[in-house]
């Protein structure tokens, strides 16, 4: 097992140098021309990301003081941005700590301008199943979780928090207490034992399983955030109930048939496994992950 997939598989995230200077310049010319940091809104309450599962739309960027989700895969115009998503690096990486055959499941914008106090309840990304049906065996190393998560900043940051090594265990009694009775989300404000932001310079990224204890959390920021924020699974397994993410009905003919044929190749794969794996409540059942 290599130093970083060993760290990985310990802490749940790593942390990678990925774009140039070259690189981190040209994505951020493309993020300028679709989001001005110069939109701000006379609004100062405090907003959490409520369409983060729906996405954004670009043109309502800046109308309330909170981050934006902008799911870019759907959106027309956002197509200078995609080649990120195959990024080499980002695919060597991502086949050194989860696997081959990579499949793309998310490909993302979080943004806010400066100024913005934005807090997300601590969770683990199980949104999408009901709460009685969590269970712990779902965070147990016994299970492999076939997902990775990347956040890649083009402008520093340390809007992602985490609880390492939380990604292959079960809640402790202090983090139950933190999270009030509640499996999808503490409440906003509830401090989680032992979480830890996570630093990043632009060009690098984080690497994480998205069943780890995380929020997004920053206060007042000086600094615009410029996040792209991916997903991916191995087609050589199953995938997990993440995998889900994309509106897969917006992948339409016309829609494909404008992408350049490295991403409209992994659309197709994306659409296969869909057709191969219909349906998302079946991931989180032990027969689905063979135990």
């Amino acid at each position: 097992m290599s130093d970083l997939r060993e760290k990985f598989e310990r802490d749940g995230f790593v942390i990678v140098d990925v774009l140039s200077e070259e690189e981190i310049a040209g994505f951020r010319a493309v993020m300028d021309g679709l989001l001005s940091e110069s939109k701000h809104t006379s609004d100062t309450n405090i907003h959490s990301s409520a369409l983060q599962h729906l996405g954004d739309e670009i043109s309502d960027f800046g109308n309330e003081a909170r981050q934006y989700y902008f799911h870019l895969l759907t959106k027309p115009g956002t197509e200078p941005i995609h080649d990120a998503f195959y990024h080499p690096k980002v695919l060597r990486i991502v086949e050194e700590l989860l696997g081959p055959n990579l499949i793309v499941n998310n490909a993302s914008i979080l943004a806010f301008n400066p100024g913005v106090t934005y807090s997300l309840g601590w969770h683990r990304d199980i949104i999408q199943i009901p709460q009685p049906e969590i269970e712990d065996w779902l965070f147990s190393k016994a299970r492999h979780h076939n997902s990775i998560q990347i956040n890649l900043p083009l402008v520093e940051e340390n809007s992602l928090w985490v609880v390492p090594g939380s990604h292959h265990r079960a809640n402790t009694p202090d983090e139950n207490a933190a999270f009030a009775g509640s499996k999808h989300y503490a409440p906003v404000g509830n401090e989680m034992p032992g979480g830890i932001p996570v630093r990043l310079n632009a060009g690098q990224a984080v690497f994480y399983n998205n069943n780890l204890i995380h929020r997004g959390h920053s206060t007042n920021s000086e600094l615009p955030r410029r996040t792209l924020h991916m997903g991916y699974h191995s087609a050589s397994l199953p995938p997990t109930w993440h995998f889900y993410l994309l509106n897969a009905e917006l992948l339409t003919d016309d829609y494909l048939a404008g992408l350049d044929p490295t991403m409209r190749r992994m659309m197709d794969e994306y659409k296969a496994c869909l057709a191969r794996y219909p349906k998302m409540e079946d991931t989180w059942t032990r027969a689905f992950n063979g135990l």
